[in-house]
């Protein structure tokens, strides 16, 4: 897949509450990022998207190796979460309790495809926790494991996969969410597997120097690079930055 096809088109109209979704674009890079917000609705985009809830009306249609369509209110086509070839590492951590690190990252990872385990463990830094159980973890280190798990299974579907991120790396400390960035973006890149991640950042937006659609109440405001979407956002930023190094 090059990095100019489109792999995914996506529309939705649908009312949740006072929120009014009258939205629609096309993924055609490596990694988006689905900037905008608190309550301006990411995150049910990305439930549309895996399958997760079923909007009013609307279109997502999947162009990986063979195109498939996902949602189709026109002619009641709805092929379930399962059925897609999306992996989704939410805001909150949801690990099987019974499972150690290594346990949880192998789930929905081929038997054949084994050694990616190692490698998840080993590029998100798990690995001396390998043999842990959720519970003597900390919430990053659960976030963690929770984004290795979904990154190792998106990267083993055979048809292709898109990897969903709701803001899985909040809770971490910078220095640590910018390496982790890094990494899983040249892992992702080489194993050709797109991502549309959600953030409320404006750093990481920055971070990760991609393509951006710019949401706010349901609707999408703009979309292409992220120093031309987010330069305003990006001038605000770097002034109460300076003006909070003038008062120390």
């Amino acid at each position: 897949m090059s990095e100019t096809a489109t792999y995914l088109n996506f529309s939705m109209r649908h009312r949740q509450g006072t929120l009014a979704f009258d939205a629609a674009f096309a993924l055609s890079r490596p990694w988006t990022v689905l900037f905008g917000p608190s309550g301006s609705g990411k995150t049910t985009v990305l439930r549309a998207i895996a399958g997760l809830m079923r909007p009013d009306e609307g279109r997502v249609v999947w162009r990986g190796a063979v195109e498939t369509t996902w949602f189709e209110s026109a002619d009641g086509t709805f092929l379930p979460a399962y059925r897609r070839g999306v992996r989704l590492a939410a805001q909150v951590a949801a690990l099987f309790p019974s499972r150690t690190v290594r346990q949880n990252i192998a789930y929905g990872v081929p038997s054949a495809s084994a050694a990616i385990v190692d490698e998840a463990l080993e590029r998100f830094h798990l690995t001396g926790l390998a043999e842990s159980m959720p519970w003597k973890l900390s919430g990053g280190e659960r976030q963690r494991v929770a984004v290795a798990r979904a990154a190792a299974s998106a990267i083993t579907v055979e048809t292709g996969s898109l990897l969903l991120l709701d803001e899985p790396f909040a809770g971490l400390h910078l220095s640590l969410r910018d390496e982790l960035l890094d990494d899983l973006r040249g892992w992702l890149a080489a194993r050709k597997t797109p991502v549309l991640s959600v953030t409320h950042d404006v750093g990481e937006a920055f971070q990760l120097d991609a393509e951006v659609i710019k949401f706010a109440d349901g609707r999408v405001v703009e979309q292409g690079p992220v120093e031309t979407v987010l330069a305003e956002e990006r001038t605000r930023l770097m002034e109460q930055l300076s003006r909070l190094q003038q008062k120390r």
